[in-house]
């Protein structure tokens, strides 16, 4: 009898283990994603649409928000419904005027892709489609910078700082805070950052000490969050006889996690 227990125990752990071999694993779809979708059969030039933001994921389930900007006429955020089973993905998007439908996979790349449907009603058009997405890195860390002013010619200044961005909520955008200084700035020596993040598109509001908004850098970041290429400006927000400064130009940021 003792020998049958003990071989029973014996065959039951193996199924066990052998169950728990078995077991498909779902994949990480959460955190900021830059879509493009390519229409198929078209006679038009422009052919691609964008959707970006944030997604939250539970088990197998996922929700957020994402923008929809690029060849459409129903630009928009739109809230985002799906579902996730082992690296295959399926989402529905509520977007303005017509549901998007896409379906994709997870590679070993860490990037999606698939294919999508859209039903218009009452705006657009229904079409079809393939799209890829790339997860976007959190952007947080120390900023180095130089700026080129395109209105004064020669005038190259740079800056340092830092940047945080806030915890996924799955909204279309993060918020961005932090600060920045410069030792050599026609138009600022310190100034705090107010911004925000929606898949590869960066803001940064520059609010002086009184925070007044004194200018604005907006960009575009590479995947992995370690550069932000793009324009910056800076506005008279001042009447006479305390005059604000006025540049604007092409700016590059590096961030160093």
């Amino acid at each position: 009898m003792r020998a049958i227990t003990a071989l029973s125990l014996v065959l039951l752990m193996t199924l066990t283990a052998c169950g728990k071999g078995t077991g498909t694993s779902v994949g990480n779809f959460a955190g900021n994603w830059q879509m493009t979708l390519q229409r198929d059969q078209t006679n038009t030039a422009s052919t691609l649409k964008t959707e970006s933001g944030f997604l939250e994921q539970s088990g197998g389930a996922l929700t957020g928000n994402l923008l929809l900007t690029g060849d459409t006429y129903c630009a928009g955020v739109g809230s985002a419904q799906g579902q996730v089973s082992g690296s295959n993905v399926a989402i529905s998007l509520n977007q303005i005027g017509q549901t998007i439908n896409l379906t994709g996979s997870l590679g070993s790349t860490g990037s999606i892709s698939g294919t999508y449907s859209i039903l218009a009603s009452p705006c657009g058009s229904t079409q079809v489609g393939t799209w890829t997405a790339t997860q976007v890195q959190a952007l947080t860390g120390n900023l180095q910078g130089t700026f080129t002013s395109t209105q004064t010619s020669g005038v190259v200044y740079q800056v340092a700082g830092s940047v945080t961005q806030a915890a996924n909520t799955g909204g279309s955008a993060a918020n961005l805070s932090g600060s920045m200084t410069s030792t050599n700035a026609p138009c600022f020596s310190s100034v705090s950052i107010s911004g925000s993040i929606s898949g590869t598109s960066a803001v940064f509001n520059l609010l002086s000490s009184e925070g007044v908004s004194i200018g604005q850098f907006y960009g575009t970041t590479t995947i992995d969050a370690s550069t932000i290429t793009g324009s910056y400006n800076f506005l008279n927000s001042q009447p006479p006889p305390l005059n604000g400064c006025e540049d604007f130009g092409t700016a590059v940021v590096t961030v160093k996690q």
